[in-house]
């Protein structure tokens, strides 16, 4: 970090207090991501443990990415209002006990809401850092590095989630995994008064909170229908769901557009090279975090593996992503960019091809981790691009909003897939097992440990988890097939 981030610092303050403050900032944000895929690798642990319902299961893995999503722009303007640094040390505080007392819950609910506050924590902590980040490193050479090192440390997180979950569950219980948020809050909470300037902008306009419930609410309630839809709810109870929750989005949009300080502006999306690159960096992540799910299930309920076991054999992902994350970068200033996000983004799409063909045996370690490693690879070299690309076409007096959208699509691209495809698996592992064995109830989950009290049951459930993870696989290539034609039909446009 010393020899690219020697860049001037605002107010006058050292190089060597900048690179602390940013490493501060940066232990968050690889916690913030830590927290939002570790849980796959504990939820048959967590599971067995809490006994949740399939709508239960869901909430509880993806609940923290929406509300990450759904409030990182709410709660980037309240940091404008109250102060930044104020914002973080708050929070952290919050995180702290949110992560304590998820670590102990009992009961599947107390998991859930103990997550939904992790979620407001961190979605108040990241956008208050990347302004942070902006004003201790003035040089825009030094704060597009310095921008890189935390988006680095955040992707860098999400990649070796599972790892640290299979050591911490190898050796204490599934809560485990939660207490690591307690020693990195309470240091950004010693440590950020020293190390952090307050930063505010002087906004005479009150927080727009109609706005903020529209967003979250929009979010939550569309989450809920495709939960209602997987628990076996009415068809017309989940399409009405669906409506109110999309009726509320558009309400949301409306006022954005007639408010004279709307919460976000979204005159961006207006832009078309913004409003395309938005779109694929949010399929990407809905993809990435819709099939994150499946590997560790795979790996420890159908092949019997430990967590650590499991965390072992995506080490090569892990390292695929921190290789990838910088050598995109530097193939983009030898070569043209757009060929570095299109051939990343093919390399993604044929991660997917392993998942729609992975076999119930144990030969199917290799198209886990196959899959997994030209995934990773694929997402890890575009990122940085794709985050460029939006806030590099907004206005400059825009690039703040930009960047919380572009953030804010990620996030919610993450807990999006969570419940599409996890609820996608669910019904065809429903139909394949009751084709099977004439019923079927719950999810895979709760199949498997059924399984482990009837063997002759387990090959039944895990074939239809399979088949599963297969629906899952296909519809992520048909995916991708929208996302590189999205990306080779704005190359064609050029030229």
């Amino acid at each position: 970090m010393t020899g690219v981030l020697d860049g001037s610092v605002g107010q006058g303050a050292p190089a060597r207090r900048a690179r602390l403050a940013l490493a501060l900032l940066s232990l968050p944000s690889l916690l913030i991501a830590i927290d939002i895929s570790v849980l796959g690798v504990a939820l048959p642990q967590m599971s067995a443990a809490l006994r949740p319902s399939p709508t239960e299961l869901l909430w509880m893995n993806d609940i923290y990415g929406f509300m990450v999503g759904g409030t990182m722009i709410t709660m980037g303007a309240v940091g404008d209002r109250i102060g930044r640094r104020r914002l973080i040390v708050a929070c952290a505080a919050v995180f702290a006990l949110a992560s304590a007392a998820a670590a102990f819950s009992t009961e599947p609910w107390m998991v859930i809401v103990a997550r939904a506050v992790m979620g407001v924590a961190g979605a108040a902590i990241m956008p208050a850092s990347m302004a942070l980040i902006g004003q201790l490193f003035a040089d825009p050479k030094a704060r597009i590095s310095a921008m890189g090192v935390y988006m680095t440390c955040f992707l860098a997180g999400m990649a070796v989630a599972p790892l640290i979950g299979g050591v911490m569950l190898q050796y204490w219980w599934w809560g485990s995994v939660f207490l690591l948020g307690v020693p990195v809050m309470l240091v950004t909470l010693l440590a950020a008064p020293r190390l952090l300037p307050e930063s505010q902008t002087q906004v005479t306009a009150p927080l727009d909170l109609r706005s903020a419930a529209l967003c979250l609410a929009s979010i939550l309630t569309i989450a809920g229908a495709l939960k209602w839809a997987v628990n076996g709810a009415q068809l017309w109870q989940a399409v009405g769901l669906a409506a109110i929750g999309v009726a509320l989005g558009a309400i949301f949009v409306r006022r954005q557009r007639t408010l004279e300080h709307p919460l976000v502006d979204l005159t961006l999306l207006r832009r078309p090279s913004v409003s395309r690159a938005m779109i694929v960096l949010f399929l990407t992540a809905l993809l990435m975090g819709g099939t994150s799910i499946f590997a560790a299930f795979y790996l420890q309920s159908a092949l019997g593996f430990t967590p650590l076991q499991s965390a072992l054999w995506l080490i090569p992902s892990t390292i695929a992503m921190i290789i990838a994350s910088n050598t995109g970068p530097w193939l983009g200033r030898r070569i043209p960019p757009m060929r570095v996000v299109q051939g990343s983004l093919v390399i993604m799409a044929a991660g997917f091809v392993p998942l729609a063909i992975l076999p119930p045996s144990r030969s199917g370690v290799a198209f886990i981790v196959c899959g997994a490693v030209l995934s990773t690879a694929g997402i890890g070299a575009a990122f940085p691009f794709l985050m460029n690309d939006i806030i590099s076409h907004a206005p400059q007096e825009q690039a703040g909003s930009a960047a919380s959208l572009a953030q804010t699509a990620n996030e919610i691209g993450i807990a999006t897939g969570l419940v599409i495809m996890g609820s996608l698996a669910t019904v065809v592992y429903r139909a394949r097992l009751s084709a099977s064995a004439g019923h079927a109830e719950g999810s895979w989950v709760d199949g498997f440990g059924q399984a482990s009290q009837d063997p002759r049951f387990f090959d039944q459930v895990r074939n239809a988890f399979v088949d599963g993870i297969h629906a899952a696989g296909i519809t992520a290539l048909a995916v991708m097939a929208i996302v590189l034609a999205l990306i080779f039909v704005r190359r064609a446009a050029r030229v």
